[in-house]
């Protein structure tokens, strides 16, 4: 394989550089926290100040090059990822306003009040503060994620501001997790430990994100991630690991619903753990079917104190918001060219959404998927499917991605799917602080010019940003 060249990473960095990127990082983030809190003027919803991307943008590059020159050899990742994160505990929410819809659901909760019946703007100050999208809605999420979020209001006492940095907590804990699950994934499915903490959590975006972004995704991840490594657990005659698994996907979707989608991924790495002492169609069903009902059941249990009231009609729907999904764009040309009312745009384009998810995920299967007779390629189909949800879902943002990074690393896919791989994480590190002040698609086009130029130099010298592999990642050993 070529040596990369020089402007893309700095050679036989000793121990003393690796320490310079890291506090070349640390003043990015800085960066990034002056350039928002100098533009703040109250706390209610307003595009950014025109001068605020030329400030944060170049914070987030350079966190991103600090994050590329300290490269997956560097052996303090998790301390670096602690020093990165240290000052975005203390900050407001970054280039996302989720935070404050979750500081409003926990006051609803400490008040007393439904979350799944009283408006978001009724819920004193944060109420005020959730956007103009969210505002007359109802919350969208599990009853799980609603008892956390009273929780976390209850021990601030409700105040804003301390609510925010304990909003944050949940996140850290979900890093600490990931710190603890990928290396032993990494080490049982033969990849490099380092690379898969590199990729996967010191990595702006899941710093940037999880942390400064506050998003519940980040509970969400690590159980998910946690649920994968405990379904390689064959003891108990093999039966122990699809337990455990379920109950973790379970507690995983009762923060978010969007975790059933690692469902997927979990019975597909359960079966190739098992194979080929297990073996039939019959068997594949059992390692389906039993953690997909410790799944269900563990959710509906979490539920059972507040019910499914985020399926009601008036819970917010993410397609009101135009994001980075190609049908989110579809859905504002319907609505503002009047086209449809808007709830009808807003239903037709989901369902079409839906449709081509199932649509989507059923193909991978077929391609990727485990069968009676193999296992296929679990990881690829893992992240295959994740990354059909975010593409063809009504939503997309910028934190999605932190559902794939964790993950990736697991794959072993050829040179050009790394290509891809960094070109991404270029893009969505870059994409928020533009987000900020202009529309997501335009930001998208100014992205393009970046991602374009590293996709061309990286092809020209034949440039793989990870190990190259020509197979999926399989089971080395078991887990008992």
């Amino acid at each position: 394989m070529p040596r990369p060249s020089s402007w893309l990473r700095v050679q036989g960095a000793t121990s003393a550089r690796g320490w310079w990127w890291v506090l070349v990082g640390l003043a990015a983030v800085g960066l990034i926290l002056a350039g928002q809190l100098a533009d703040t003027h109250g706390l209610l919803e307003r595009h950014a100040s025109w001068w605020r991307p030329f400030v944060t943008l170049p914070g987030h590059a350079v966190l991103l090059l600090a994050w590329w020159q300290l490269g997956p050899g560097w052996r303090r990742p998790l301390t670096t990822a602690a020093l990165w994160s240290l000052p975005l505990l203390f900050t407001l929410p970054l280039h996302s306003r989720d935070a404050y819809a979750y500081a409003a659901t926990g006051w609803q909760v400490a008040h007393g009040l439904d979350p799944y019946v009283t408006a978001l703007g009724a819920a004193g100050q944060a109420g005020l503060l959730v956007g103009l999208h969210w505002y007359d809605t109802t919350s969208v999420y599990p009853a799980l994620s609603l008892e956390l979020f009273g929780l976390i209001s209850r021990l601030t006492g409700g105040d804003l501001y301390w609510t925010l940095v304990a909003l944050r907590l949940p996140s850290v804990l979900a890093l600490v997790i990931l710190a603890f699950v990928l290396p032993r994934l990494a080490r049982h499915f033969g990849v490099d430990p380092a690379v898969a903490l590199w990729a996967g959590v010191l990595n702006p975006i899941m710093l940037i994100q999880l942390i400064g972004g506050v998003h519940n995704d980040a509970l969400m991840v690590a159980l998910g991630a946690a649920a994968m490594l405990a379904v390689l657990d064959l003891g108990w005659s093999g039966w122990r690991g699809l337990v455990t698994s379920g109950v973790l996907l379970g507690l995983a979707m009762g923060l978010k619903q969007s975790a059933a989608l690692f469902g997927l991924g979990v019975v597909a790495l359960g079966w190739a753990a098992r194979h080929p002492a297990w073996k039939g169609w019959g068997r594949l069903a059992v390692t389906a079917v039993l953690p997909g009902a410790v799944t269900v059941a563990t959710f509906l249990l979490t539920s059972a104190s507040r019910g499914l009231g985020w399926r009601n009609p008036t819970a917010g729907n993410p397609i009101e918001a135009t994001s980075n999904a190609p049908f989110s764009w579809v859905a504002s040309f319907l609505r503002y060219n009047e086209v449809f009312s808007f709830p009808v745009a807003n239903a037709l384009v989901g369902a079409v959404s839906t449709v081509c998810i199932a649509l989507a995920v059923v193909l991978l299967w077929v391609r990727f998927g485990p069968r009676g007779d193999s296992v296929g390629a679990p990881w690829r189909f893992t992240l295959a499917v994740l990354t059909a949800a975010c593409v063809l879902a009504p939503a997309l943002q910028p934190w999605y991605l932190t559902w794939l990074l964790p993950l990736y690393a697991f794959a072993g896919l050829p040179a050009r799917w790394h290509r891809v791989w960094l070109v991404c994480v270029l893009a969505f590190s870059l994409l928020p602080a533009l987000q900020d002040k202009i529309a997501p698609y335009w930001a998208m086009f100014v992205v393009a010019v970046p991602a374009v130029v590293l996709w061309r130099a990286m092809t020209v010298s034949g440039y793989s940003p990870l190990p190259e592999s020509d197979g999926d990642r399989l089971p080395r050993g078991t887990l008992v």
